[in-house]
Formats: C-alpha cells, sequence, structure tokens
C-alpha cells in the first residue's frame, strides 16, 4: 500500500534524500570508470593506492569523481560574450534542480518522499525530459559552432529514445491500472517483477536508459573527436561542474529507476519491510546495472545521429509498441 510520512520526515528527507543519492552516484561513477578500464586493459582509478604514492593520491581513489567535480567548482567560470547569458548560465542550474526534484519521486530501497503520489510517473518522466532540454537550450545558446552541432544532435537523440521509453513505462501502468511508481513496485511484489512480465517494456526501456546515460553508442552530442564536447564546449569552471554533477546524478538514477520499475524495487520482506536489506539489495542490483552499462559503453562503437535515430525506429520503438500490445493482451485475457 501508499504510504505516507510524517512532515518531519519529509523535512528530513528533503535533505538526506540528494545527499543519499550523490555519495551513492559518486561510487557508481567511480564503478563504471574502474570497469571501464579494467575491460579496455587499464588500470583506471586505484581503489588502494600503493603506499609509495599514497603520499601524494591518498589512501585510496574510490572518490576520484568527486575530486573531478570540486576541481571544477573551484576553477574560474568563463562565459563567451557572444553566447546568450542568461540562458548560457541558467541552463545547468534547470538540469541540476530537475535531477533533484527526480529523487524525490524514485524510491530507493523502499523509501519514497512523493512515489506514491498517482501521476508519479508522469513526473518522472518530465522531470527527466527536462535535462536534455536544458542541454540542448545551453549548448544552442553558446554561440559555438560546436554547441550548435551538439544542441542539435541531443535534440534528435533525445526524440529518438524518449519514445521507447515512454511506451514501455506506459506499458507496466496498463498492466498494474495505476501511476503511481510506489504502486507499480507494490504491484511486482504481489505476483512477479515486471522484468518476466514484460520483458519487451524492460528491454525497451534499459536501452533508452542507456541513451540517457550518454554512453557508447549513443554518446553522439558530446562526441570528443568530432564535435569538442558538443553543447558543453563552453561551458567552464561552476557551470561545467554543475553540468558534471548532473551527469554523475545520472549514474545513480538510471539504475534506479530500472530496479523499481522492472525488479521490485528491490524490497526484502520478513514480516514487514526490511529497510537495511532492502537498501543493500538495491546498491547491489544498481552495481551490477552499472556494471551492464561499462561492458556496453566499452564494446560498443558510437552510432552517428542518423543510424541512432534509424536503429531506435527499428528496435526499441518497435519493442516498446510490442509491450504496449502484450499489456493489453495480458489485460484482456485476464492473465494477471
Amino acid at each position: 500500500m501508499a504510504e505516507y510520512y510524517p512532515i518531519s520526515l519529509i523535512l528530513t528527507g528533503l535533505v538526506l534524500v540528494p545527499v543519499i543519492a550523490f555519495v551513492l552516484s559518486i561510487i557508481y561513477a567511480y564503478e563504471l570508470r574502474k570497469v571501464t578500464a579494467r575491460l579496455q586493459a587499464r588500470r583506471g582509478p586505484y581503489f588502494i593506492v600503493p603506499k609509495e604514492v599514497r603520499s601524494v593520491l591518498g589512501v585510496s581513489r574510490l572518490f576520484q569523481p568527486l575530486y573531478d567535480i570540486l576541481k571544477l567548482l573551484y576553477k574560474e567560470t568563463i562565459v563567451p560574450s557572444t553566447a546568450i547569458g542568461s540562458v548560457f548560465r541558467t541552463a545547468p542550474y534547470v538540469a541540476l534542480a530537475s535531477l533533484i526534484a527526480t529523487l524525490y519521486f524514485v524510491p530507493m530501497g523502499g523509501f519514497s518522499l512523493f512515489g506514491q503520489f498517482e501521476f508519479s510517473i508522469v513526473a518522472i518522466s518530465y522531470l527527466l525530459l527536462m535535462v536534455p532540454l536544458a542541454l540542448t537550450v545551453g549548448g544552442a545558446s553558446s554561440s559555438s559552432p560546436w554547441g550548435a552541432i551538439g544542441a542539435q544532435r541531443e535534440a534528435e537523440l533525445t526524440l529518438a529514445y524518449e519514445v521507447p521509453q515512454i511506451l514501455g513505462i506506459f506499458a507496466l501502468a496498463i498492466m498494474a491500472n495505476t501511476l503511481s511508481i510506489s504502486s507499480l513496485i507494490d504491484f511486482q511484489n504481489q505476483r512477479i517483477p515486471f522484468l518476466i512480465l514484460n520483458p519487451f517494456a524492460a528491454v525497451a526501456v534499459f536501452i533508452a536508459l542507456i541513451g540517457k546515460l550518454q554512453i557508447k553508442p549513443f554518446d553522439i552530442s558530446e562526441a570528443e573527436v568530432e564535435i569538442v564536447a558538443g553543447p558543453l564546449t563552453e561551458y567552464s569552471g561552476r557551470l561545467l561542474g554543475i553540468l558534471e554533477i548532473m551527469k554523475t546524478l545520472l549514474t545513480f538514477l538510471v539504475p534506479a529507476l530500472f530496479i523499481d520499475l522492472f525488479l521490485g524495487g528491490a524490497l526484502v520482506r520478513t514480516t514487514t519491510l526490511n529497510y537495511p536489506a532492502s537498501a543493500a539489495l538495491f546498491i547491489l542490483e544498481s552495481l551490477f546495472i552499472v556494471v551492464i552499462a561499462a561492458v556496453i559503453h566499452v564494446y560498443s562503437p558510437r552510432f552517428r545521429v542518423d543510424q541512432a535515430f534509424k536503429w531506435f525506429s527499428k528496435f526499441p520503438l518497435v519493442l516498446g509498441l510490442i509491450a504496449i500490445v502484450w499489456a493489453y493482451a495480458i489485460k484482456i485475457f485476464g492473465v494477471l
């Protein structure tokens, strides 16, 4: 059943949820780097630093992504004189604020401040859509040709992956007859996970979420060897640091959303919901999903934007449509 929390817990959660999510996202970002490096026969950031260099590097580099973000936050921010200054400065804050707002709707190990509300899936979909839109507007306002090209690619890629993602998610809503993500989790725990009930939706949404992470083969808008950094080309200092925080948080949100939608939220129940065990299982499943993302990133060549659009139209989009038909068939024939 949906659980409504007292106001004191909500106020505490408004502070703690982004902090916990950010700490976990730093760990996941480290894992993504480390696994990627190992698959490419590189060392990657040290987990345990050799004794001879600990005086310089410290005992561990687990929080290397955090150090990189802090470095950017302390650097000077330069705004191109020809850029649309207000739009250029505002876009990173809009993207980050949208992700932070999303965190309050996405359950983490069974806990969510606002996930129990009836239209929480719709809220999550719109808030996540604000991220690529902000990047598109920010890149286009930079006056850089690389930013403009990257913004165009960002918009095209977003259109390509958003449609199958929405189809896959709403196939689940049809099966469970709800638009609440917490109710979707309850539905799975009363029956079986949607990964088994509707694998077509699971594959479509997973591919779309990989596109949202912008790792290979979908790192098209920021292709360094082609367009420098795409929409991020002219960003520097604090603004670039905010964008790095946003990208790091996505490393947490993507596995969390997939776990909630298709793996029953990683809930562990004894007589009641066991929050510590659920949180541990949630983190383990998230780490496993990050490993899968790293493998895809390493072994996939980058698509051209037209190739990505056609590929999404042929496979994830078709899977999303099949997922909708499958959901209606299950409802009509009374399987659930």
